[in-house]
């Protein structure tokens, strides 16, 4: 819709006052500045990209658990997601099923065990030993497991974060659908402490299971936020300029069309002069 202020019939309106050369020239302006705003914001943020730090850790090579990690101590960023290798012993007692666990996408169960770690002596570990995606079969294997578990010796796998202790539910006490170190103490038979708080998933998994599909950590990246501000800064000031020549042009249009003082007074002397004599 056509704006129009009241006024004289020869009334410009503001779409016109926009096409005059005057406002054209200002838009030309208005445009390169936006230009140039839009490509300073361009650079800022690929110098913050390529200023940006990548964290690379080297969770491929394998480490000892006890040079990463300290049990009854939370866990670091330096050993979540980290290859890791130990010695221990499994409490037959202590192999629980966890379900809603997905593997590559899909839901099954996790079959979890509690080892006695070598170093330091006698440190609890929670170890995920596979996976299946029927329950039945994640129970047979636990069973199988407690009635004959596997010799003392090595444990290798990726040592991950223990899930959130789980909230009461009105279940089983024994039913789990999380990992969760917190909740698995609470479950063992031989409770001892110290309890690395993270877990272990097994890079090989006993026969009737699955290995648990405990992939890689992604590379972070650290962007300096400094340069993302400044991007963010010249984006505002190309908007800006736009808004500055809409502005400097209505502010001409609305002037244009405001009537001048002295037409305002005039009918008002003319009234005045004419005093009583001049009524009808």
């Amino acid at each position: 819709m056509t704006e129009v202020v009241p006024g004289g019939p020869g009334r410009r309106t503001l779409r016109e006052e926009m096409l005059r050369p005057r406002s054209l020239g200002l838009l030309l302006l208005a445009l390169v500045l936006a230009a140039t705003f839009a490509a300073l914001g361009q650079w800022q943020l690929g110098r913050a990209v390529q200023s940006g730090t990548v964290i690379v850790r080297p969770t491929e090579t394998m480490q000892q658990l006890s040079a990463v990690a300290t049990p009854q101590a939370q866990q670091t960023d330096a050993s979540v997601g980290q290859l890791v290798t130990t010695t221990g012993s499994w409490v037959p007692q202590d192999f629980r099923v966890v379900g809603d666990r997905l593997n590559r996408g899909e839901k099954g169960w996790w079959v979890v065990g509690h080892a006695l770690v070598d170093d330091p002596a006698r440190a609890s570990l929670a170890v995920g030993l596979g996976w299946t995606r029927d329950e039945a079969a994640a129970r047979q294997a636990a069973a199988r497991l407690a009635a004959d578990p596997p010799a003392a010796g090595v444990l290798s796998g990726r040592y991950i974060d223990s899930d959130p202790a789980e909230p009461s539910t009105p279940g089983s006490p024994t039913a789990l659908s999380a990992v969760s170190t917190a909740r698995l103490v609470n479950l063992w038979s031989q409770p001892s402490v110290p309890v690395y708080e993270g877990v272990l998933t097994l890079r090989s998994a006993p026969a009737g299971l699955t290995t648990i599909y405990s992939p890689r950590p992604e590379e972070q990246v650290e962007l300096n936020l400094l340069n993302v501000f400044y991007a963010v800064e010249w984006a505002l000031f190309a908007v800006a300029a736009f808004y500055v020549w809409y502005r400097l042009v209505r502010d001409r249009w609305e002037l244009d069309g405001a009537p001048a003082e002295d037409d305002d007074r005039e009918p008002a002397r003319a009234e005045a002069g004419r005093g009583p004599a001049g009524r009808a």
